[in-house]
């Protein structure tokens, strides 16, 4: 397995460049927003660590499904995938190998996002404001960081089992969005099938409860269907797709 090779293979290339300095400039801007801006918004002027990392996870959740689906997948849209399993045949060692390179890059983006997150939030509650607020960083890891985990998660399991980066981002960005807001139409209808299904399939909600350490057998199940089956699938996908 050799994570740095396609780690660098994907940073050298152009589209690369180009998203990772949008995203910085998104994470940037955001951290800023959250932070800075926080103490003129609320009624006592503190700046909430837990709130500047809530305003992150907006261009996170959109990020991390653009990197992980194009590190996972991106070889096989562009047909250049041949040329990585003629210079290394291993096909799961270079599955297991894009899977690494991209938890990496998840968990520096993820730990210079909550850093910055936490300056941001320092700048503009003590020197801007009537103070920061740091006690409530037991959410940021029990909530929003379980939200980015389960992004991830989600993200490599369409990666790999779509094989496609129009297919992967279409799954990993608008099935989020797709079950989020059909758990909002199931609460104004008040139906429990409804409820129940769309709890089945709500993953971020499942990560958040079970990283609090309130969840069930139940909660596993976004898991099992949306995580565990689509990445067994694609691992097997993996191993016997034809190239060419």
């Amino acid at each position: 397995m050799r994570p740095d090779i396609d780690l660098r293979s994907f940073l050298d290339t152009r589209g690369a460049a180009i998203l990772l300095t949008l995203s910085l400039i998104a994470v940037i801007g955001f951290a800023a927003l959250g932070g800075l801006v926080q103490p003129a918004l609320m009624p006592d002027g503190t700046a909430d660590v837990s709130f500047t990392v809530f305003v992150l996870t907006l261009p996170l959740s959109l990020i991390i499904p653009v990197i992980t689906v194009m590190m996972t997948a991106g070889e096989w849209s562009d047909q250049s995938i041949q040329n990585t399993l003629l210079q290394r045949p291993g096909r799961l060692s270079v599955l297991t190998s894009k899977v690494l390179a991209t938890t990496a890059v998840f968990l520096v983006l993820v730990a210079f996002s909550v850093g910055l997150a936490a300056a941001t939030t320092w700048i503009g509650g003590e020197l801007m404001g009537e103070g920061a607020v740091f006690s409530t960083f037991e959410d940021v890891l029990t909530s929003h960081l379980s939200v980015l985990v389960a992004t991830l998660l989600f993200s490599l399991a369409m990666g790999l089992v779509l094989q496609s980066t129009v297919l992967g981002l279409v799954a990993a960005i608008g099935a989020p969005f797709v079950i989020s807001t059909a758990g909002v139409i199931a609460m104004a209808l008040g139906s429990d099938l409804v409820s129940d299904i769309v709890r089945a399939l709500d993953l971020q909600t499942a990560a958040t409860t079970l990283a609090a350490g309130d969840g069930t057998a139940f909660d596993l199940l976004p898991l099992l269907i949306l995580v565990v089956v689509p990445a067994a699938l694609g691992i097997r996908r993996w191993a016997v797709r034809e190239v060419g």
